[in-house]
């Protein structure tokens, strides 16, 4: 496919409401695109952006094509990937031009490994708008695979939710449906934003710090699924006053148990609302830095708050 200015198709960043850790452990998970950020497949000569910046970005791209044209890794799709065109490209110098923050737990990495299937995948699975629920395991199941690039491992959701661009939920059985979300509708009065911690986070060693203390038995895993998964059946049901109680549950057990993806800066706002209850904030991705996610039934009073305590804030819409 030749790239031209009018079809460089955006694939947008994500944030991911609930499932955080959880969904390794067949936990639920609710994803929305965040449209404020995006990438898009560019070339050297088609784009004023710096050529530092553009051909950094190309040789992650070179990195990220060996690790995927390797026969351990590319034996394992279902779709294959027309890997001679996409090699020709990279010669020609295509990079991907992101705003999307690095480190931050809005999918930086999952919207180039979105980007790429979607070129570069023999035929498209998913162009349908009636996928069936299978495919879409498949295809996520790929995503995954190829995203594990990045962060030694990956549910795919990241990637999925920019490859499908709408927001989804992943059950228990990981299978992706398109229920009817109320969280933006004046019914619901819940106003949900990030707040900027100001530094990135590193995911892969917080995912292996998770793992080695649900193993060793000093972190609940079933108890951070069984929050998890009574918020989205709330949200699901909307019934906001059983979702404000399992999300401040859920708020204080991240809060007391998962410290280190908590910055240190971030803990005393997050604590003052788990004790005023102006707003309660828990984790937007791995965590560790990036954005956290806030709920608030009074969007203007928190902002001020939380801006006046030095963080910047982004309301979802």
């Amino acid at each position: 496919m030749n790239m031209s200015n009018a079809d460089k198709k955006k694939f947008f960043a994500k944030v991911l409401l609930f499932g955080e850790y959880s969904v390794i452990f067949d936990g639920e998970a609710i994803t929305v695109p965040l449209k404020q950020f995006s990438g898009f497949f560019d070339f050297y000569a088609d784009n004023t952006v710096k050529d530092l910046s553009a051909k950094q970005s190309n040789r992650k791209l070179r990195d990220f094509f060996r690790y995927l044209n390797s026969p351990e890794v590319s034996e394992r799709f279902q779709y294959q990937l027309d890997f001679n065109r996409l090699n020709v490209d990279l010669n020609r110098g295509m990079f991907f031009n992101s705003n999307i923050p690095q480190g931050y737990g809005a999918g930086s990495s999952g919207a180039m490994v979105a980007a790429i299937f979607d070129y570069y995948s023999f035929e498209n699975p998913i162009a349908s708008e009636n996928t069936n629920p299978e495919t879409l395991n498949l295809v996520r199941q790929q995503l995954s695979l190829m995203e594990s690039y990045f962060h030694g491992s990956s549910s795919g959701l990241d990637p999925m939710s920019s490859l499908l661009g709408k927001p989804f939920k992943l059950d228990t059985q990981k299978h992706i449906t398109f229920p009817d979300l109320p969280l933006f509708s004046e019914s619901f009065k819940k106003n949900i934003f990030l707040i900027d911690t100001g530094q990135a986070g590193d995911t892969r060693p917080l995912v292996n710090w998770f793992k080695e203390n649900v193993e060793g038995n000093t972190l609940n895993a079933e108890l951070l699924k069984a929050l998890n998964n009574q918020v989205v059946q709330a949200l699901l049901k909307k019934n906001v006053l059983f979702f404000d109680s399992f999300l401040a549950q859920l708020s204080v057990f991240q809060f007391e148990n998962m410290k280190p993806m908590i910055p240190d800066s971030i803990r005393p706002l997050w604590q003052q609302g788990i004790h005023t209850s102006d707003w309660t904030i828990k984790l937007c991705g791995s965590g560790g830095g990036g954005f956290m996610l806030g709920f608030t039934d009074n969007y203007n009073q928190a902002k001020k708050e939380i801006e006046d305590a030095g963080f910047k804030t982004l309301l979802l819409r």
